[in-house]
């Protein structure tokens, strides 16, 4: 018999090997929240910048090089709206980034967390040919609507709990 554990080690022994926590490619990373509203001065009516939304998905304390991948690679992905192969190429030719970083580490997460998706734009070079597919990178609203979603009902449950325990007492 052969347990699978969540980050996908196997054992053969029937035995799991111990936990190592969450793996770094599915999870965010959040600094303890009074620090981050003394750093963000966030409020509601204040916006935050993207360089520190993608500190949660990207740390820049423990993952910089992908941080600094990500940022630059966000940027001209709002600037642009969509990027085809060819920009994701020239952008990794210009600001020399690792291909296999990029197409294995940061396009992955950020399409995992719903900050971007990805498309296929079909084409043929002549009529009559095979069909050939281009990759479209686009900016994705998934990772706004999820966190806002989780607020509101976090709220609705504090909220709830409240009304509760106000009925309670007599």
């Amino acid at each position: 018999m052969v347990d699978e554990q969540p980050s996908g080690v196997k054992s053969g022994n029937g035995k799991a090997p111990p936990s190592r926590g969450i793996p770094s490619k599915e999870s965010l990373w959040l600094e303890d929240i009074r620090k981050l509203r003394d750093e963000w001065k966030y409020h509601q009516n204040v916006r935050i910048e993207l360089e520190q939304v993608m500190q949660i998905v990207f740390p820049k304390k423990y993952q910089a090089k992908y941080y600094e991948t990500a940022l630059k690679f966000m940027h001209l992905l709002l600037q642009k709206q969509v990027l085809r192969g060819a920009d994701l190429g020239e952008f990794l030719r210009t600001h020399n980034f690792s291909k296999a970083t990029f197409y294995n580490i940061i396009l992955p997460r950020l399409k995992r967390v719903g900050m971007i998706t990805t498309d296929r734009e079909s084409f043929t070079e002549f009529e009559g040919k095979r069909k050939f597919y281009r990759k479209m990178v686009k900016p994705s609203t998934q990772f706004s609507i999820f966190f806002t979603h989780l607020a509101k009902e976090y709220e609705s449950i504090i909220e709830t709990a409240k009304a509760k325990a106000g009925q309670q007492k007599p």
